[in-house]
């Protein structure tokens, strides 16, 4: 009996090895291949870069290799999801800042506040590390960033009369300045638009309205907490854009594509867009570069300006099993040097302080100096998976005043309900 039961527990032992030596050999093959999930390797003039960013890495860290995996950026979320729920998730993840909520309360990446660490973490400016985290944890690292910056044509501001020299400071100074602007015509004949803000039915619409509630002194929460959409300030900042509607200042429900385009093409004298967002109207117009200024947000109704944080993120999937290897790629890709090359491609603001103090050409850019001190006017957004329905709703009302002829106070009731319905609060 006693040699049976010997030889049972030695041919289960045998199995247990045989076991374990096939997952060991199965874990230990090869390098470690990490699936990089990007909307911008996809676009035109930024695939050298992030070639030469691959070969870098992998120069660097002879161990590790990076896999592209491009997808057009309307379909980038819905892929890495679908990805996500067959157990295939890439390890690191490109997302919009309006995603980041929904990826975080879904479950589908990892905090990366450890595998970071703290250096790196409190290197972040204040307020974009306050408007990251979530429970005190940060999931997402800003790759590149902007506020809803203004930018406004200085050969069109002569035309109209303006000190090309001289942004507006606040929405009552924009307004004027539009009033002028708007008087003009291009070579054909057509209207000059004085102040473009997007009001499309898409999540990013949503963050540039939510900004002029910032802005004017409003918001989607009040003190407490709770959801509060009716105050003065949206009530200000509704009626800013509904006289914009109505003496046609605006393009009627335009994206930021189309303003782009407006922009490019000299029938749009200001407008609020993406720091990056120009990337697109030089591509229209290479010599529109000679006559863009910036400036930051604008206040409004006596308000501090303000603005939700705009950002390229880098997300690390849950289900990873390399993220120790997706945070060295993440800190690789946001060091000084790598942002100072990605920035030659794109305009976009650093999230980082030491990025700026190693980055002497970048703080003496006459595109980006006006709008250094971005930090201060980013505003924190709540965090829930419900976000991206909130900024549709914010644009639902946007229009309902503009195009819907919607009295504001009743906008703001429908808009309040909404809300605290998505929100649950």
């Amino acid at each position: 009996m006693k040699k049976i039961f010997l030889l049972i527990l030695m041919s289960l032992f045998a199995c247990s090895m045989f076991a374990n030596g096939n997952k060991e050999k199965a874990v230990s093959k090869g390098p470690v291949t990490l699936k990089f999930a990007s909307w911008s390797i996809q676009e035109k003039g930024a695939q050298e870069y992030f070639e030469q960013l691959k070969a870098d890495f992998e120069a660097a860290n002879p161990d590790i290799k990076i896999e592209f995996n491009g997808y057009p950026y309307g379909e980038l979320k819905k892929q890495v999801l679908i990805m996500a729920n067959a157990g295939e998730s890439p390890d690191i993840i490109q997302a919009e800042r309006s995603w980041y909520s929904s990826f975080v309360t879904g479950g589908y990446v990892a905090d990366l506040t450890k595998l970071l660490g703290s250096d790196y973490i409190n290197d972040i400016y204040p307020e974009i590390l306050n408007d990251m985290k979530v429970d005190g944890s940060i999931y997402g690292i800003p790759w590149k960033a902007s506020p809803f910056v203004l930018f406004y044509n200085k050969e069109l501001f002569k035309k109209a009369g303006l000190n090309p020299e001289v942004a507006p400071k606040s929405y009552e100074e924009a307004m004027m300045f539009a009033e002028k602007l708007s008087q003009l015509k291009d070579a054909d004949g057509n209207q000059v638009y004085g102040l473009g803000q997007t009001t499309g039915a898409v999540p990013v619409s949503g963050g540039a309205v939510l900004s002029m509630f910032f802005s004017h002194g409003g918001g989607i929460m009040d003190a407490s907490g709770k959801v509060n959409v009716i105050n003065d300030g949206n009530r200000a900042a509704l009626q800013t854009l509904k006289t914009m509607y109505e003496k046609r200042y605006n393009p009627e429900g335009a994206k930021l594509k189309d303003l782009r385009n407006l922009f490019a093409i000299g029938r749009l004298g200001m407008y609020f867009d993406q720091l990056w967002g120009m990337t697109g109207a030089y591509a229209i117009n290479p010599d529109l570069k000679s006559s863009v200024g910036v400036t930051n947000p604008l206040s409004g109704n006596g308000a501090k300006p303000g603005s939700t944080l705009e950002a390229h993120l880098l997300l690390v999937s849950e289900d990873s099993p390399n993220k120790e290897a997706a945070a060295k790629f993440i800190k690789f890709a946001t060091s000084p040097e790598q942002m100072s090359k990605y920035y030659s491609i794109t305009p976009f603001l650093l999230p980082m302080k030491n990025q700026v103090a190693k980055a002497p050409k970048y703080s003496s850019d006459p595109g980006i100096v006006p709008v250094l001190n971005y930090p201060e006017t980013i505003r924190s957004v709540v965090k829930n998976g419900e976000m991206e329905n909130v900024f549709l709703a914010l644009t639902t009302a946007a229009q309902a005043v503009t195009v819907g002829g919607i009295t504001i106070d009743t906008a703001l009731e429908a808009l309040n309900t909404e809300v605290k319905n998505l929100l649950k609060n």
